[in-house]
């Protein structure tokens, strides 16, 4: 009864990607739609245009779908989702779900022209539900707009895939995965390691993986001679994911907007302390001094003192890694999908 529109999920680069293919194996039929792919200006529009023709087609044979499920995001993803939304509600009469992704959707909104604003206020009045990812967005969006329904859904990932984990000595082995730009906090990061390179090598290794200004994060490493702390590993495909994290000590993400970050999650399902940025929902999964520290954005000092505290505090790094796993759980296939399906029922009572 329920249809699936986002962003491609095969062979994803992002979270949303990341979201959709966890739900895809967890439903026996799972129809979906996909939006956006990566590739060139020209693929992605063809891609846009043919999947308004699939929509149509699609909700015109299939007489059992009565949800539409938009998974959205800022930016163009908003535009794309508020044509399937029209044609989805005002032209075949389903009911819609618009789930928001994105932590900077409050920085879309505030540049958006006048126009832009009234269609991004039309969308959530009118949508029957709108997801967001946690308590500081449901308080964000009931401030700021006019809804139906709003409702907090848990970014839902897929059980860890646990091994053996390497002993790496005294040597702390940090992880960031994720689009490598200077939103992201990576840049500040890595300069933070090579101001310090004297005292971090042989003490740390920081791996990145990701996609992005890649050529831009090369020419740092290799302008600062830190090859030996600093490594790219490229971008990380799922099959190559559970390797990453089980190998990790610590997963940082330093990033200056966020939602409620797929790669933290995950990391702490694989028993990871965390530190990160005091931005969008982080603050409700990661407790600073608990499982993790929690930093202000562009902060150099800061960063470099939270890498100071685990090289000078390795005892705690199990336990903070514990209650991480712990803290998890409810972001798990079990606890989502029922949550998920109270949402899809409360959508069909109020027909």
């Amino acid at each position: 009864m329920v249809l699936t529109v986002g962003t491609d999920y095969h062979n994803h680069r992002g979270g949303v990607g990341a979201v959709i293919e966890v739900y895809s194996q967890y439903y026996e039929v799972f129809k979906f739609i996909p939006t956006h792919k990566t590739g060139t200006s020209f693929s992605k529009s063809f891609v846009f245009l043919k999947s308004l023709f699939v929509l149509a087609g699609k909700l015109i044979s299939d007489k059992e779908i009565k949800i539409v499920h938009i998974h959205g995001a800022s930016y163009g993803s908003f535009y794309r989702k508020f044509v399937v939304f029209f044609i989805s509600k005002y032209l075949f009469g389903k009911k819609v779900i618009y789930h928001m992704h994105g932590g900077g959707f409050q920085i879309f909104f505030n540049k958006s022209n006048f126009i832009s604003k009234k269609l991004i206020k039309f969308l959530f009045a009118k949508s029957d539900t709108v997801i967001c990812l946690s308590q500081s967005w449901i308080k964000y969006y009931s401030e700021n707009f006019r809804t139906k329904s709003l409702v907090e859904l848990a970014n839902i990932i897929d059980y860890p895939v646990k091994g053996t984990v390497p002993s790496n000595g005294d040597v702390i082995t940090f992880l960031f995965l994720g689009l490598i730009c200077k939103e992201k906090g990576i840049f500040d990061l890595v300069n933070v390691i090579a101001k310090n390179k004297s005292r971090y090598s042989g003490r740390v290794k920081l791996k990145i993986g990701g996609n992005g200004e890649v050529k831009k994060l090369q020419e740092i490493i290799r302008e600062n001679q830190i090859e030996d702390i600093v490594e790219f590993l490229g971008w990380i495909t799922s099959d190559k994911k559970a390797n990453v994290l089980n190998d990790a000590t610590i997963y940082i993400l330093p990033s200056y907007h966020e939602g409620l970050p797929i790669s933290i999650l995950e990391s702490m399902s694989y028993g990871k302390p965390i530190i990160a940025t005091r931005v969008g929902g982080i603050p409700e999964i990661v407790k600073d001094r608990e499982n993790g520290l929690l930093i202000n954005p562009g902060d150099f000092k800061q960063i470099q003192q939270s890498l100071d505290y685990f090289i000078e505090n390795p005892e705690i790094i199990r336990k903070y890694g514990a209650l991480s796993e712990q803290m998890v759980q409810k972001f798990l296939p079990h606890s989502v999908l029922n949550e998920l399906e109270i949402i899809y029922k409360s959508v069909l009572e109020n027909e």
